[in-house]
């Protein structure tokens, strides 16, 4: 997963990465005090500190420097904090941290989600529209119009989509982050033209000279 989107959002304060981490530490398999360290050491670098340095996170926490210590190497031991070096103007190289993997980490949890949340679907609904306008409504978070409805119901009764069908496609949508219905729709269209061109390609003994060949050897015998 490419998450450079997603920190872009994070460098422009779009979005929060004390909010992220607090919300799903415990998903990703984070202790409290993990993630409380990984938050000091955000807080550390926004304001410029990108030096793994116990001595400055150590003053705005109250646990033991040996603690502090033993939490930093079981974070890059299970991935979550990666140090590089990284090589300055001066020519001098110095240690960089990064948090990338515990974003990316949050973020396959909560694709992992909502891919479970559309295709594995346990509401009861009257009708097949209604489920796949309550997902697009839930994942789109916005109630549908008029037209977008009659849109899913052209899917379903004119082009008879299977409802894994659309509910993929609206899945491959989120993930693309292309909240639209038209994005959507042409997903179906394209694999419903792909599909269309497989079934055309049927194979014609009669237009193959050396099938042509086998059978006549077999109708001689």
């Amino acid at each position: 997963m490419d998450i450079t989107v997603y920190k872009k959002l994070m460098d422009d304060n779009i979005l929060d990465f004390s909010k992220l981490l607090l919300k799903y530490y415990k998903h990703v398999g984070l202790s409290e005090i993990e993630a409380v360290v990984l938050i000091e050491l955000d807080s550390q670098k926004t304001s410029g500190n990108t030096f793994l340095n116990p001595t400055k996170i150590i003053k705005n926490m109250s646990i033991p420097k040996e603690e502090l210590l033993s939490t930093l190497d079981g974070l890059i031991k299970k991935g979550f904090l990666t140090i590089q070096l990284k090589k300055l103007k001066s020519g001098k190289e110095t240690e960089i941290f990064y948090m990338d993997d515990t974003i990316l980490k949050i973020l396959l949890f909560i694709e992992k989600e909502i891919k479970s949340q559309i295709m594995n679907q346990t509401t009861s609904y009257p009708s097949k529209e209604e489920e796949i306008a309550s997902l697009i409504e839930t994942q789109f978070q916005k109630q549908l119009k008029p037209l977008e409805v009659e849109i899913i119901q052209k899917w379903i009764s004119e082009d008879h989509f299977e409802m894994n069908e659309i509910k993929r496609a609206l899945l491959d949508a989120v993930q693309a982050n292309k909240f639209s219905m038209s994005y959507v729709d042409s997903i179906l269209i394209k694999r419903k033209n792909i599909s269309s061109k497989k079934e055309e390609v049927v194979y014609k003994a009669e237009k193959s000279e050396a099938l042509k060949s086998f059978y006549n050897s077999w109708d001689q015998k």
